[in-house]
């Protein structure tokens, strides 16, 4: 049997991905190219006083920026895939519908860590579980 179960996923909780994977879950994988940084600094600049992480979220989220995210391994190669909140929705939904539910679970009943922000920043730069 196979049923559909809507979730909230709150602004927050989606902050909250960003800042913990950027600062720490995801530096095995991931790199903001020059362009990334700059597409941030356009629309949310340093001056702001806030972090890169919560200015990259502020920058796909508030101000529908679409930042490409690069493989550390390769910084000069093409992006590995895109943040934009075009795709958010449905990159969380995949997500939710994977083995990998328990790490968006986590995330939502704040209990999330640096391994659950990863693998859900995956699925919303990747549009999978790849690394890890």
């Amino acid at each position: 049997m196979k049923i559909n179960v809507t979730i909230d996923v709150s602004r927050e909780t989606l902050e909250n991905i960003f800042i913990t994977a950027i600062e720490g879950g995801s530096n095995y994988w991931y790199y903001l190219g020059k362009e990334s940084i700059e597409t941030i600094n356009n629309v949310c600049p340093k001056a702001s006083g806030m972090a890169l992480s919560e200015r990259l979220f502020a920058a796909v989220y508030d101000y529908d920026a679409v930042v490409p995210i690069y493989d550390i391994e390769d910084i000069e190669g093409e992006p590995l895939g895109v943040l934009n909140k075009e795709t958010i929705k449905e990159r969380l939904e995949k997500c939710a519908n994977s083995g990998n539910m328990w790490a968006l679970q986590d995330e939502i009943n704040e209990r999330g860590d640096a391994t659950s922000s990863d693998v859900v920043f995956q699925y919303l730069v990747l549009n999978d579980y790849i690394y890890g």
